[in-house]
């Protein structure tokens, strides 16, 4: 009996052998035809079911490998064997290597799902890191949270930021603490991005009470305050308000920076030594003069006129010696600042060449200092005055003396007097004396020392010129009589300190020239240190007494009268010289 072949079947052994229905198959001999399954071909090799490859499906079974269909629509798939595509997830594609659906370009597979992950948010059909100005902690398809709704003016370092905190002040801004970004002031640095309140960074020369506060003040004495943002925004030395207090076993020199106490006590020898070599090389030279020309005659006449304009050039010195304390700011070229500090010794306040605060542990302060200054100058003075009543022989001479001791120690008296007065509120709610910011201006027994400046301004800056005007006026006729005959006339002899250089008709001039001294001095104190009003009102009086002394010239003797104009216009070359710098920083 002859077998039906394969992909035939009979029901019977010896029936007639049928050929298989589409899609079915069967082997030689068989009585039925059997039909690939879902996902399956029929392989007429092997005579048997495949399975269809991946990325083709059949539904019902395919009669060979042309019935697996492949999948076609973009982003489908199909495992091998597959009755159907299958279709990627959002934001997913099929992958050629792996065979199935893989997070599509810019996407993160995240807890089994394609998203954007943090700092990045979906841009059409991509994930693309936050702009500037934004950011996004989370993953994710939402959009990025704008820095602007937690900090007004923000922006970010770069794109993609992942947290708030990249959420930073741009250059010349900095976080004021309130959720803004605020304009940069003066003093600080403007060229740092992400700066805070806290982190401010200060420019040399500039000062805050805290790192948490926004009010930026200049130093009173620049070299003293370091800048940066640390705590420690002082020189070595320095502390306090402004860096203006001196640290234990460090003193105040003339320029208002603290010196260590041995490097201050040498200073003191070095000074101490050169003011007893002047006085002796003074005195030699008066010996010489007086030998040579003898005690009267011209050796006389030399003398006085030698005296007359030391006095002029004094004058002049004591007020720029003057200067690096009246304003603090004032910038010297090294050359010129070695003159001031050799000149110190004409403002006669012993407390800036002597080292007191070494000796007293920072005990004696600016109340300590005024009365020390002040008291013994008016008892020297009353003693005087009493001492040439009870000798006449002696008056004049005893007089005079009297009169030059107010007259060398009145515009450094005047001064520190001053001082007492002015204080500066801090934004910590701290008020100190500027003249001493050791001092508290709310500490309790002030007031006896407010009392005390007002008795010292009575009897300094106002009797003492009035006394001068009134001691002149009352012997201006005689003091206005042609030179030789008034240097006759022992009866004004005792106030020649106060008349002798000038021309007859100029009696009153040593009183204009105590005003200028006062006005260059202790008017200029108790302005605020280097503000233009300052600088501009030391100009202005030494401009007006410079072109006065040139118009009218009061002194007899054309050399003084040069001298004068000469050490005037020095002064006001010094202020000149700073003012333009404090216009152009005020526009």
């Amino acid at each position: 009996i002859e077998l039906c072949p394969k992909n035939h079947f009979s029901i019977g052994a010896n029936d007639t052998c049928t050929a298989c229905p589409d899609g079915g198959h069967s082997k030689p001999g068989s009585f039925t035809c059997e039909k690939c399954s879902t996902g399956e071909y029929y392989n007429e090799t092997s005579n048997e079911c495949g399975i269809c490859p991946k990325n083709t499906f059949t539904l019902s079974g395919a009669t060979d490998i042309s019935g697996c269909t492949p999948c076609q629509n973009t982003g489908e798939y199909a495992e091998p064997g597959s009755g159907y595509c299958k279709k990627c997830p959002q934001y997913e594609e099929f992958d050629e290597l792996t065979g199935g659906c893989a997070c599509m370009t810019s996407f993160e597979r995240i807890d089994g799902t394609c998203t954007c992950q943090v700092g990045e948010t979906l841009m059409g059909t991509s994930c693309s890191p936050c702009e500037l100005g934004k950011w996004k902690n989370e993953s994710g398809v939402t959009s990025c949270s704008r820095c602007e709704t937690t900090l007004s003016g923000a922006i970010t370092a770069n794109r993609g930021s992942s947290e708030e905190s990249a959420c930073i002040c741009p250059m010349a801004t900095y976080d004021n603490g309130e959720g803004k970004c605020v304009e940069i002031v003066e003093g600080i640095r403007n060229d740092i991005e992400g700066l805070t309140l806290e982190t401010l960074t200060l420019f040399p020369g500039w000062w805050r009470t805290s790192n948490t506060s926004d009010d930026i003040r200049e130093c009173i004495i620049a070299g003293a305050c370091l800048g940066g943002n640390s705590t420690n925004m002082c020189r070595e030395g320095h502390t306090g308000p402004y860096c203006n207090v001196c640290v234990e076993n460090y003193n105040l020199d003339p320029f208002g920076l603290c010196k260590e106490c041995a490097s201050s006590t040498m200073d003191l020898v070095l000074t101490i030594t050169a003011a007893f070599s002047v006085m002796v090389l003074f005195f030699l030279f008066k010996f010489l003069v007086t030998k040579k020309l003898g005690k009267n005659g011209k050796g006389k006449d030399i003398w006085k006129k030698m005296k007359n304009g030391a006095k002029v050039i004094f004058a002049s010195g004591q007020i720029t010696a003057s200067l690096p304390r009246v304003i603090p700011s004032l910038a010297l070229p090294n050359s010129y600042e070695k003159v001031v500090e050799a000149s110190q010794v004409l403002k006669l306040d012993i407390f800036t060449l002597v080292p007191v605060g070494c000796w007293t542990g920072g005990t004696f302060n600016y109340y300590n200092r005024t009365a020390a200054m002040s008291i013994p100058v008016i008892a020297l003075c009353g003693a005087l005055f009493f001492l040439g009543i009870l000798m006449k022989r002696r008056r004049a001479k005893i007089h005079t003396a009297a009169i030059a001791v107010m007259y060398l120690t009145l515009p450094t008296i005047t001064t520190t007097v001053f001082g007492l007065f002015p204080c500066d509120l801090l934004d910590d709610g701290r008020e100190f004396l500027r003249g001493d910011y050791h001092i508290r201006c709310d500490d309790e027994g002030r007031k006896v020392w407010e009392i005390f400046g007002y008795a010292m301004i009575f009897i300094f800056p106002v009797c003492v010129p009035a006394l001068y005007f009134y001691l002149v006026w009352k012997k201006k006729g005689r003091i206005m009589k042609p030179v030789e005959e008034r240097e006759k006339d022992n009866s004004i002899k005792d106030l020649i300190f106060l008349w002798d250089p000038y021309k007859p008709e100029f009696w009153y001039w040593e009183v204009a020239e105590t005003i200028r001294r006062l006005g260059m001095t202790g008017l200029l104190s108790i302005i605020k240190p280097g503000t233009f009003t300052q600088l501009a009102t030391g100009l202005m009086i030494g401009v007006l007494y410079t072109v006065l002394l040139a118009k009218i010239e009061p002194y007899k003797e054309n050399r003084d009268n040069d001298i004068a104009i000469l050490s005037s216009a020095l002064v006001v070359c010094t202020f000149y010289s700073v003012v333009p710098d404090e216009v152009a920083e005020n526009g």
